[in-house]
Formats: structure tokens, sequence, C-alpha cells
């Protein structure tokens, strides 16, 4: 082989291994690109993540406040008639007294109807208590007609001065796996929105349906009023935080946010979509 073939051939040897060094350094380049962009959108995934997070529980928390708002003003109000019997029933009682009118029996009736509404006034306070008590348990298996039945003590005067009839059917002694208090701010949302809906558009005949049941390894919960129903302009979207169909003062679009969040912790669903009636809200659980 001549001399001039051998150089021929390291030269070519050499701009070779110069052209596959540059192409290396671009490789690197691009790589090093990357992953600086796929650092940067880790990071601000993150960081969306930690926004979600505090903003969920901010809206948490507005809606506890919010039903604690609430649940004061029923309590106060749900105190108000049984005092106002004590001192009726005292006054009575002193009066009778006077007249002579008093015995055994007189003072045993009058004892019971004071016992039944001071029972009736630490129901109440009882209930209230417990609504906004953290569980210290986990999930617990609970019967579902007790959840309901503690948001009807909490509301049975709202309800009573709103002319609203409550229409439960629930298969006996049905359970629900989960947290009972945070099913009971559920329906505390749902059946106020059915009340809000009933005040605003002045309906006359004021019914809620509450029904549950199984079906082989489902449970199903649908919540219905006859309050004319979910405008179509956002019922697609009336899960989502500050989407309202109420007046600007009165909503705040937290509600039913809250009410899906509870749902999908239970490894649920809620689906809405309106009836003859109205609004008809099914919870799905596994």
């Amino acid at each position: 082989m001549s001399q001039n073939l051998i150089d021929n051939i390291l030269l070519l040897s050499k701009e070779c291994d110069s052209k596959l060094q540059i192409k290396l350094n671009e490789l690197i380049k691009i790589h090093h690109s990357q992953s600086q962009q796929i650092k940067t959108l880790k990071e601000e995934n993150i960081l969306t993540h930690k926004r979600d997070i505090r903003r969920d529980k901010m809206l948490e928390q507005q809606s506890k406040m919010a039903a604690m708002g609430e649940m004061m003003d029923a309590v106060a109000h749900q105190w108000k008639q049984p005092l106002n019997s004590i001192s009726m029933l005292s006054d009575l009682l002193k009066n009778d007294f006077q007249d002579g009118e008093v015995d055994t029996k007189y003072i045993e009736e009058m004892t019971s109807t004071t016992h039944n509404q001071i029972e009736h006034m630490i129901n109440t306070l009882q209930e209230f208590r417990t609504f906004f008590r953290p569980s210290q348990e986990e999930h617990q298996k609970f019967l579902l007609i007790d959840s309901i039945s503690g948001v009807q003590i909490l509301m049975k005067d709202e309800l009573i001065s709103h002319n609203i009839s409550i229409d439960i059917n629930i298969e006996e002694n049905l359970k629900i796996d989960g947290l009972k208090n945070e099913f009971k701010h559920l329906f505390l949302n749902l059946i106020s929105n059915s009340i809000d809906a009933f005040e605003e558009l002045n309906i006359k005949s004021r019914n809620i349906y509450i029904r549950a049941y199984k079906k082989d390894t489902y449970t199903y919960i649908e919540v219905e009023d006859n309050a004319g129903g979910v405008p179509q302009s956002v019922i697609y979207d009336i899960f989502k935080p500050n989407v309202t169909t109420k007046k600007e003062a009165k909503g705040t679009g937290i509600g039913l946010y809250m009410s899906s969040q509870i749902v999908q912790k239970h490894h649920g669903k809620i689906e809405v979509h309106n009836s003859e009636l109205g609004a008809f809200f099914t919870i799905t659980l596994h």
C-alpha cells in the first residue's frame, strides 16, 4: 500500500471522527434540552397539584363554614319553639297551682311534656355537635337511614316552615362503608339546593324524594325534587367549583362541588339529569 493511500485513509478517518463527534455533541445537546423540558414539566405538574390541593382544602373549609352557619340558624330556630313551650308550661303551672288545679296526675303530665321538649333540644344539639366533629374512625359501616335521619333532625323546623315533604324509600338495613358525617353533608347540600329552588321559583307543592337500594355489587342513592330541574346552560358544569344556579347573593357554587368530592372519596360517582318533576341526582357506590 502506498504512503499516499495511507494518508488519505487516515485523513478520511479523522474527518469521520470529527463528524461523528459533532453529531454526538448535537444529540447530547438535544437530550439535555429534552431532559430540562421534562424536569420543568414535572416541576409545573407538582406545583399545579399542590395548588389544586390548597384550592380543594380552601373550598372544603368554605363549605363547612357555610354549612355551620346554616346549621346554627337551624338549631337556634329549633330551640326557639321548645323554649317558648317550656316558658308557657312554667306560667301555666304557676297559674294552675294558684287556682288549686294541680294534682299528682297533672304534675306527671307537665313533667313528661317538659322532658319531651328538653329531649328534642338535646337531640338537636347533639346532632349539631357530631355533624361538624371529625370522625375519629376511618371508614365504617353505618345505616344510610341514620345519616338521613340526622339531617332531618337538624332541618326539621326549616322543612316545616318551607312546607316541604320528604319521602324516604330505603331498603331495610342498607349500609354504607364510609364516613357517616360526610354523607350528612352530602344530603344537607342536596336538600338545601332543593329548598332554594322551591323558594326561588315559588313552587307551591314541595316534595323531595330520597331512594336507596342495592343492585348486584352497587349501591344506588337517588335524590329527586319537583322544583323544575337544573337549567341546561349549567347542567353539564354543575359539579364544578363556583358554578351555581342561584341568585348572586345566595349561591357560592361550593355545595355540589363538595358533594361530588365526597362521593369520589367513597369511590363512587354522582350524576344529575332533569326528570319530569325536577332535578334528579343519582349517586352510585361500588
